[in-house]
């Protein structure tokens, strides 16, 4: 309607002019946008389904992976303890410890910020998308890229978040595949080696590394299809035929 009146105006300014015929495009692709929604849902539905992922299993897995990483932190404090037990004069060259135990005090506090983030993408997945539609349907696009990312995170982030165990298990890095043992001080050295040789690096691969190269692959698809709803300057199909 905006664009309408934009071109009726008795103004020959082509730059007032040339707004109405991409209003004109606008509305009608937000209207496309509106009458698919439904669609959309299902789509993801579908697609959920069929590479058979669930979000059940997924909140079950990333609940199990920090009670995992609460024992990992229990172990170091208690391994910590120990040394200082055997010989308080040591402790000082096993400084380095306390870095690993903050280490693992962020990750736990990471990973339960996570849950509720992935709790708020399953339970508004379908609210986001249509607060992006309604932020691209905004005269002027002015919301068209912030709708276009709302879209596409939501699609690309509720459908493969809890692709994630998968991923970490095509890899072989599954975090709750981690051994854990609490040494005493008959097997100090070999407790010691482990924490530096096993229990650190795959920790740090398994719960920070290769999680965040996975969610940074789904931010890059993500992009991609927010620049293919948005496009950068012009729609992303020939509406502007005006």
């Amino acid at each position: 309607m905006i664009g309408a009146m934009i071109m009726a105006l008795p103004i020959p300014v082509y730059g007032v002019k040339k707004w109405g015929p991409k209003l004109i495009g606008d509305g009608i692709y937000s209207a496309v946008w509106i009458n698919i929604y439904g669609g959309v849902i299902y789509l993801i539905q579908s697609i959920s389904q069929a590479i058979g992922v669930s979000w059940s299993y997924f909140i079950t897995w990333i609940e199990t992976v920090v009670s995992e990483e609460i024992s990992m932190y229990t172990f170091t404090r208690a391994f910590s303890g120990l040394l200082s037990s055997v010989d308080p004069s040591i402790a000082i060259f096993f400084a380095p410890i306390s870095y690993i135990i903050s280490l693992l005090t962020g990750i736990i506090a990471s990973t339960e910020t996570f849950i509720v983030i992935a709790f708020i993408i399953n339970n508004y997945y379908g609210f986001f998308i249509a607060l992006g539609i309604a932020l691209m349907s905004i005269p002027f696009r002015v919301g068209k890229g912030i709708g276009a990312s709302l879209i596409s995170s939501s699609i690309v982030f509720e459908i493969g978040l809890p692709y994630m165990p998968d991923f970490l298990n095509g890899l072989g890095m599954n975090p709750l595949r981690i051994e854990l043992g609490l040494p005493s001080s008959a097997n100090l050295n070999n407790g010691l080696v482990y924490l530096t040789t096993v229990l650190v690096p795959t920790a740090m691969t398994s719960l920070v590394i290769l999680p965040l190269v996975y969610l940074g692959i789904l931010a890059g698809l993500s992009m991609g299809l927010s620049y293919a709803i948005g496009g950068s300057y012009k729609l992303p199909i020939p509406l502007e035929i005006f």
